[in-house]
């Protein structure tokens, strides 16, 4: 559960100059705890992908949500595309 905590919140941006913004967002998890395995899709194309997780010290986050030493550790990541041109 304290992992799933740590997750919580989480984006996922996919853009060709590494500039996360709302347009280059692709899915923004929350306010429920994410499952440790998680898969999605976005329908998009980019040359960087970038995991992004906040927590800010004025802002009140969900229950379970873990909000202090908070670090993230990823065993794995699969990005799946196609050579466009």
């Amino acid at each position: 559960m304290r992992q799933r905590g740590r997750l919580a919140g989480f984006s996922l941006f996919v853009s060709n100059n590494g500039v996360k913004d709302i347009s280059s967002r692709c899915y923004k998890d929350g306010p429920e705890l994410p499952p440790l395995n998680f898969t999605t899709t976005c329908i998009t194309s980019g040359r960087y992908v970038t995991f992004y997780n906040e927590r800010f010290d004025d802002v009140t986050y969900p229950e379970n949500y873990e909000t202090s030493a908070v670090h993230i550790s990823l065993c794995e990541v699969i990005v799946r595309g196609r050579k466009t041109n």
